[in-house]
């Protein structure tokens, strides 16, 4: 009955549905411009909802709204993680990751009791003391004087979540909440961001059961191991087993 009474949630609805729909059978192009469609309408319809004030009254309606319409932002375009953004020198093929962390952002922003993401503590304790040490994380630092602090201090609860337990809903909180400096430095290649946000998708190819998410994951995980694998840092191609195993890539050494 929600989804009746508020058009955001109701296309945003339809147009994962829809996507899926199309994805059953990609060579019906009718299908694949009704889901277009409804993306489009969902996203904007969203968006205006964005510019308003958000309440109680609808947090429940915009959050849900928001994990729907990222999902379908997965849906890949290609079949090779050689097409991955990681590869090429045009900003707009980083979109489909700029895109979620967009949608993601305010509505999770302002939902501030999320249980696996609100340790702001300084220092390392409870962090994985490898991607720790990479990131030069101490006893003394901060999120204001590291831009992987953060990050981490999100990202190393989940791993430690059994993978049954880790659905979409706790995983896909992490891009809503990433700072401005770290996607900065992801659209920079960062080797540290990359290995941060293979965990990441790694989390997502283990935990989310979606015929038409898992193909973009896989490829963009993937695409990172192949290209921090060739950056030859000894220290994070040793940290890159579990995304290697996780999207099925193979290293060459």
């Amino acid at each position: 009955m929600t989804a009746v009474k508020e058009p955001c949630l109701l296309y945003s609805i339809m147009a994962v549905a829809s996507t899926h729909w199309a994805y059953t059978l990609p060579s019906d192009s009718r299908r694949t411009i009704i889901a277009a469609r409804f993306r489009h309408k969902a996203t904007r319809l969203y968006r205006q909802h964005l510019e308003l004030p958000i309440s109680r009254d609808n947090m429940d309606m915009l959050i849900t709204s928001c994990m729907l319409v990222g999902m379908f932002s997965f849906s890949a375009e290609t079949t090779s993680p050689l097409d991955s953004w990681v590869f090429s020198d045009d900003p707009v093929n980083m979109n489909w990751l700029s895109m979620n962390e967009s949608i993601w952002n305010e509505p999770f922003q302002e939902s501030s009791n999320y249980e696996y993401a609100d340790d702001h503590r300084m220092g390392r304790e409870n962090l994985d003391p490898d991607l720790a040490d990479l990131c030069d994380i101490t006893d003394t630092t901060t999120e204001e004087t590291n831009p992987f602090h953060w990050p981490l201090r999100m990202l190393c609860p989940l791993l430690r979540i059994p993978r049954h337990k880790c659905g979409a809903p706790h995983i896909t909180n992490f891009m809503g909440r990433l700072v401005p400096d770290f996607v900065n430095l992801l659209a920079t290649k960062e080797p540290r961001t990359l290995l941060i946000l293979s965990y990441w998708l790694a989390l997502m190819c283990t935990s989310v059961d979606e015929g038409w998410v898992s193909p973009r994951v896989k490829l963009e995980c993937q695409a990172i191991c192949i290209y921090l694998e060739a950056c030859g840092d000894g220290r994070i191609i040793e940290l890159l087993d579990f995304p290697a195993r996780a999207c099925g890539y193979k290293p060459t050494s």
